[in-house]
């Protein structure tokens, strides 16, 4: 029985002296951070922007009390599944936000609303199913990720973009048309791809007056070969000097002597032309800008010179003024001088 116990206590002093010894190596401790995973977001530089990484931290909304001149914010992998008009409101200045890979399902209309200098927005793989109409009004906003999502093709009608938008990528969600945003002179990059669309026409394009990649991949297009909607389609590519994938393959229509240049609709003309127009304008407008700028400046330059040189020359007068009435006091007290030097050598009267 005594000899049970010495056996027992040796056994649990050898057993407490290996776990001290493990815990206190560099693999034990690297278990222990790994079963206490961190709920703190990191702070750093990324580009000389301030920037915020709070990914993959299984947190259930955007925090409210991070550094509030954030630029950049990474909050991509966790559990958010609504954005509220409070959400990143606090957070002003920035200008990339990273939300992909959440859960988001709800977005409400203001969310948004105080990101003034937002230029890239991502949202991808998330359960989106509506936008707020006036994230598409953001004044700097140029890039959009909005990939693997549930967006139909009724949110976006009535939408009117006053972005400067030139990417926009909406794969893998639930159109069956090229999204209608009204003209958008600026988008440069459209990717709808694995969507259900079936049909695609120089009429739906020609409000991307200035759109250069298009990615059409894995959607059920179908052309009516009998009225050439193949070759039209490829001659507007061609015109535009637009880059789509897939290449379509209309040997069906070449067979059925569909013309080589075909003619556009009254309708694609008039929309492409409207939307050059507003580039024009856009341009012209910002030359004109320039112009003032560059007249202000001058203007400036001239005023700045001129207030510079005025007070030189005051200057100039002043250190004369103070030399002349120098030299009159020097002069004044020479004159005294001379005066009492020829009283003092006069002979006195007896």
């Amino acid at each position: 029985m005594g000899l049970g116990l010495v056996n027992a206590f040796m056994g649990f002093v050898v057993t407490t002296m290996l776990g001290t010894f493990l815990l206190g190596s560099a693999a034990s401790t690297l278990v222990l951070q790994q079963d206490i995973p961190s709920k703190t977001c990191r702070y750093g530089r990324t580009y000389t922007m301030f920037q915020a990484r709070c990914a993959n931290l299984s947190l259930p909304h955007v925090p409210g009390n991070l550094k509030t001149d954030i630029q950049i914010l990474d909050i991509s992998g966790n559990r958010i599944r609504e954005l509220t008009n409070d959400s990143l409101a606090p957070y002003k200045n920035l200008v990339f936000v990273y939300l992909g890979d959440n859960f988001i399902r709800s977005i409400h209309e203001d969310a948004f609303n105080n990101l003034h200098y937002l230029e890239v927005l991502d949202l991808t793989q998330n359960g989106c199913d509506n936008l707020p109409r006036n994230m598409f009004q953001l004044p700097y906003l140029r890039r959009m990720y909005l990939g693997k999502n549930d967006l139909q093709d009724d949110k976006f009608t009535h939408i009117k973009v006053i972005s400067p938008l030139s990417y926009l990528q909406l794969s893998v969600n639930r159109l069956t048309r090229i999204p209608q945003l009204g003209l958008v002179p600026t988008l440069d990059t459209l990717n709808v791809s694995s969507n259900s669309i079936q049909s695609v026409t120089p009429e739906d394009l020609a409000p991307f007056c200035f759109l250069k990649t298009l990615d059409l991949t894995k959607n059920p297009i179908k052309f009516n070969a009998t009225a050439c909607q193949c070759q039209t389609l490829n001659h507007w590519f061609k015109a535009r000097n637009i880059y789509v994938k897939p290449a379509f393959n209309c040997s069906e229509e070449l067979k059925r002597d569909c013309p080589p240049d075909p003619v556009f609709s009254n309708r694609t003309i008039e929309l492409y032309d409207r939307c050059t127009e507003i580039e024009r304008l856009r341009i012209q407008t910002e030359k004109v800008r320039n112009i003032w700028i560059l007249v202000a400046c001058c203007i400036g330059g001239f005023l700045l010179s001129l207030f510079v040189g005025l007070t030189c020359v005051h200057k100039r007068n002043k250190r004369r003024k103070k030399k002349l009435k120098e030299q009159q006091r020097l002069n004044a007290n020479n004159a005294n001088t001379e005066l009492l030097n020829s009283n003092l050598n006069q002979p006195e009267n007896t």
